[in-house]
């Protein structure tokens, strides 16, 4: 199902300047909080000097985070320890228990009914911040895919090992995947903690073979923002220097040449309000990129 847009908000997007890099100022940009002190629940990253203001555009809706704070110094650190604990095992175990009340069982269903046509075929997978490894873990119980996944946290890239997970310790961005396509790749929370987003999913495309697919989740800047202090809730936390809307992740991915399938709005279990998004590899722009 492809998602339609009205020529009004195609006029309106094309004003807006959104992931363009610009240095300019950007008149569309208005303050939407500025934090002083970290959120009561936002994990302690041990910064000297809080002060960050988060801007939403007034054409797109989309949150961007303004500020000087090195957040890209947290993933060569302590990332995986501050955020998920020193007994890794132990949140791992927690999740898996959960069973269908857990947000990754649920992801791990929606996945597999979009690709219900490819359960029993030799598809390739990989997954981008694999992070504790619960989705690829749970996939691999499901399908016999070839799965692979690529994580900078050498911490979360051990505990991986353990799990019996093919996690390289990595980033996109590096060329140590350069002669390798895969059929998918998926990108569960992890666009927002880049400055440029268009870019890592340009580059997404260039890593997947013909008609291949991208599975993007972010947060819901929109539905967050509505509820009660949404500006404490962990959308808006300081790892996250995007926070999405329908209309901006739209943006995002045909930006990057990208052809959207499928764009929704949930509830997670956890609370969280999240966007997901299925879109293909564009075959016009296949020979661009």
């Amino acid at each position: 199902m492809e998602i339609k847009i009205s020529n009004y908000l195609i006029r309106e997007m094309k004003k807006c300047q959104c992931f363009q890099n610009k240095t300019k100022s950007d008149n569309n940009l208005k303050l939407y909080h500025h934090y002083k002190f970290p959120p009561p629940l936002e994990p302690d990253y041990k910064i000297k000097k809080y002060d960050r203001k988060i801007l939403k555009c007034s054409l797109c809706g989309h949150f961007t985070a303004h500020h000087k704070i090195k957040v890209n110094e947290f993933y060569k650190k302590n990332y995986s320890i501050i955020s998920h604990g020193k007994k890794m095992r132990i949140k791992f175990d927690k999740i898996i228990k959960l069973k269908s009340k857990s947000d990754n069982y649920q992801r791990i269903k929606r996945f597999l009914k979009f690709f219900d046509k490819l359960k029993k075929k030799n598809i390739s997978l990989l997954d981008v911040g694999s992070g504790l490894s619960v989705f690829i873990f749970g996939l691999r119980k499901k399908v016999r895919w070839k799965i692979i996944g690529i994580e900078p946290d050498i911490n979360f890239v051990k505990f991986a090992k353990t799990l019996g997970l093919n996690v390289i310790h990595s980033n996109l961005k590096s060329k140590i995947l350069t002669k390798q396509k895969f059929n998918i790749i998926s990108l569960n929370k992890i666009i927002e903690h880049v400055k440029d987003p268009v870019k890592l999913l340009k580059i997404s495309h260039k890593h997947l073979f013909r008609d291949g697919y991208i599975y993007v989740e972010v947060p819901d800047g929109k539905n967050a923002a509505r509820d009660f202090k949404g500006h404490l809730r962990e959308e808006f936390f300081i790892d996250h220097l995007h926070v999405f809307t329908k209309k901006s992740l739209k943006r995002c991915i045909e930006l990057s040449k990208f052809k959207l399938i499928k764009l929704k709005s949930i509830r997670e279990k956890s609370g969280k309000f999240t966007l997901l998004a299925f879109a293909q590899k564009s075959k016009i722009n296949e020979n661009k990129n």
